[in-house]
């Protein structure tokens, strides 16, 4: 399996009203192996990827194997830093179809 990113994120927590992530499960892209993941806050995300760090959403197939998803991106809206899967510049984070939890 080809290095997708640094990081996979294949879980997230979001705020009560949705709009924005508090937490993601963090996992290491390892030479196309998924390490265990950790719980980290939605800075340490915004952060690494303002430092060039790369993320991808997984998501798990039917056989128990990872499947990839999207490339996360951040950026900024009226003074505000956001994370998302799509280009939508919207006050609003959004990482797909991912498992909440």
């Amino acid at each position: 399996m080809v290095k997708w990113a640094e990081h996979l994120i294949s879980e997230v927590r979001y705020s009560p009203d949705h709009k924005r992530i508090l937490q993601v499960k963090q996992h290491n892209d390892l030479d196309g192996k998924v390490s265990e993941g950790e719980i980290v806050e939605r800075d340490v995300v915004s952060s690494n990827i303002k430092k060039g760090i790369t993320y991808v959403t997984i998501h798990n197939g039917s056989s128990k194997t990872w499947k990839r998803g999207d490339r996360v991106k951040a950026f900024i809206v009226n003074g505000e830093r956001y994370i998302r899967v799509d280009k939508n510049k919207v006050n609003l984070d959004n990482l797909g179809m991912l498992n909440e939890f």
